[in-house]
């Protein structure tokens, strides 16, 4: 839940809301003349230091309004939630935190003071950081403001300028759409933890399940998919093998990908062991990361796709996110294709089409996109820490479409297609002979799964009572247009106006469209 400080900041932001509602609607002529005057080149305007400005996205022509309470109130979350991450590692410090928001850019800026920089041996804080950033992003979007990213410096440098040798990212190699393999990634499983040597999850039960053992079945929807509908040949970075995992004793399923690649390439240790000095009780946990990409690497796949579930203290926070690693810019395009595909199939299920989806894909600074030299993203299908995303996440049907909009966002990246809505764009007129039939061509937008289904609904009919809804399949997979072939009863003239719709294999639909019919008689 929000602090005290959030609630009186949101109802001090409801009254700017509604006061600017009032001075647009007075003295939008001002506002106009201002836009017009604009300069559009105009560097980013950055918010903090303390001070309300109100900034212009010239793109929109929406100003916002950023209140100095609010950079406070993100100063001080910030700076608590470090000492808090600090005192969990025996350290007790204070580390002082400056906040700047971009609405140009949309973006949150969080620069740590001195007594803050974390290094290997604690996997560079990626959970904690990760975890912070959602919770200055959701108070920013609770205050009204649509923040996209959020992204750290330390002292007013990035974490990579203090270790350029371990954060720097590798070559990369190009997308090659030859290159039919992919490593699909389901997050976390057992490691050990020191120096008790206990073997634990990495992830909390939540609502009776873990994210450590949910996101394998996800993993099998999405191989089988892979397979199936792309032609990939899929590895997985974690074992699916019956048995039990000898030094463990524990079921092979519930291994993390560490002990997946050791027992398969058991010489390899600079990929499963590839942090051997590391005495924190955490080290597997960061080694497991370091795993995925590196076998991934290892493999030469064309893609890699890790998939996790969500976490996060304020049980209210919800929703699909995407991830691409923000100094890899070319992965965008893959994580934005997979945002879309995932977003049309979830929202096309009964009960799922309001689901929170984000708007766009973020960048983040995940290892596991970092370090894999292909294209990479990371998969926040849902959070495990919320109630209904939870439900959603045990549910056959959600799994299933989730993984659908995965793959068919992977296949049109790698066909060097845009992930475009479904949607009737127009339907041929035609003339069809009484009591006899002529084909029409129907245009549409979008990658539909075939066999596709055309509904007709009759709008207009000039002989009342004589035109019937109908159903038409299509089965060959073609791209637009398709044909739909057109019948007429009876041997007299008539007009029928249509409105239809199209609906996938996968249950996408889309939107009616309306288009005419003749039937004509032969003298």
């Amino acid at each position: 839940m929000a602090h005290p400080e959030m609630r009186q900041l949101l109802s001090r932001r409801m009254e700017m809301v509604s006061k600017s509602l009032q001075l647009f609607a007075v003295g939008c002529g001002v506002l106009l003349a201002a836009a017009d005057v604009a300069d559009s080149r105009a560097a980013p305007v950055p918010v903090g230091g303390g001070h309300s400005i109100e900034t212009k996205d010239e793109a929109t022509q929406t100003t916002w309004y950023v209140d100095a309470e609010l950079i406070h109130l993100l100063e001080k979350e910030a700076s608590r939630s470090v000492s808090t991450y600090l005192q969990s590692r025996d350290v007790l410090r204070t580390v002082d935190v400056k906040v700047t928001i971009d609405m140009n850019k949309k973006t949150v800026l969080a620069d740590f003071g001195k007594g803050f920089l974390p290094g290997a041996g604690e996997g560079y804080a990626e959970t904690f950081l990760h975890e912070l950033a959602v919770t200055l992003r959701v108070y920013a979007e609770k205050a009204g403001l649509p923040i996209v990213d959020v992204d750290f410096r330390f002292q007013g440098k990035p974490l990579k300028d203090y270790f350029p040798k371990d954060l720097a990212v590798p070559p990369q190699a190009r997308m090659n759409p030859r290159n039919a393999t992919a490593l699909v990634s389901a997050s976390h499983g057992l490691v050990r933890v020191f120096p008790s040597r206990s073997w634990e999850f990495q992830r909390p039960d939540a609502f009776g399940f873990r994210e450590d053992m949910i996101t394998p079945a996800y993993g099998d929807v999405l191989q089988s998919l892979l397979v199936e509908r792309s032609g990939l040949s899929v590895y997985r970075a974690r074992s699916r093998a019956q048995g039990l995992h000898e030094e463990s004793e524990r079921p092979w399923e519930q291994m993390s990908s560490r002990y997946h690649v050791k027992a398969v390439m058991p010489a390899r240790t600079d990929i499963w062991n590839s942090l051997p000095n590391e005495t924190t009780n955490d080290r597997e946990v960061n080694e497991d990361i370091r795993t995925r990409p590196l076998y991934a690497n290892h493999l030469g796949v064309g893609a890699m796709i890790s998939l996790h579930t969500n976490g996060h203290p304020m049980a209210t926070t919800r929703g699909l996110e995407v991830f691409y690693h923000g100094d890899k810019p070319n992965d965008r395009p893959l994580a934005e294709s997979v945002l879309c595909g995932m977003r049309e199939q979830i929202r096309a299920q009964p009960g799922y089409e309001n689901f929170p989806i984000r708007d766009r894909a973020n960048a983040g600074r995940h290892g596991e996109n970092r370090i894999a030299t292909m294209p990479a993203v990371l998969v926040e299908i849902a959070y495990h820490s919320n109630p209904e995303d939870s439900a959603a996440l045990q549910d056959r049907v959600f799994r299933e479409a989730s993984m659908k909009g995965v793959e068919k966002g992977y296949r049109l990246f790698r066909e060097g297609k845009d992930c475009t809505p479904l949607a009737l764009r127009k339907i041929d007129r035609v003339t069809v002979p009484a009591n006899g039939a002529a084909e029409t061509n129907v245009h549409f937008d979008g990658h539909p799964q075939f066999p596709v289904t055309l509904s007709f609904t009759p709008v207009y009919c000039t002989q009342p009572g004589a035109c019937r809804g109908e159903e038409k399949t299509v089965t060959e997979a073609s791209a637009s247009p398709i044909k739909a072939q057109m019948t007429c009863e009876g041997s007299g003239y008539g007009m029928v106006n249509w409105s239809t719709v199209m609906r996938d294999a996968d249950g996408v639909t889309s939107g009616p469209i309306e288009h005419w019919m003749t039937c004509q008689s032969g003298g």
